[in-house]
């Protein structure tokens, strides 16, 4: 239960559950057409389904990095 809870607290989640809330309302209302909601709805699934991944954010932070300092080097040494 501790790892669902955790999941749907992610960020992405819960901007995914916002934006199905919002889209099912506004079908509801008439607000939004099949076809227009449609797009929305794959987002907002996509964004609960995948998992926000820091550490993927960390270790591209990481290689840009040491690739803008590498490029560095190479110029100066030119």
């Amino acid at each position: 239960m501790s790892r669902l809870l955790a999941w749907l607290r992610q960020p992405t989640s819960v901007a995914g559950l916002s934006a199905l809330c919002g889209t099912f309302l506004a079908l509801l209302t008439h607000e939004l057409t099949w076809a227009q909601a449609t797009p929305l709805i794959a987002g907002a699934l996509t964004s609960i389904i995948l998992p926000d991944n820091a550490g993927a954010k960390a270790n591209a932070e990481s290689l840009a990095g040491a690739i803008a300092s590498k490029i560095n080097q190479r110029e100066r040494n030119e």
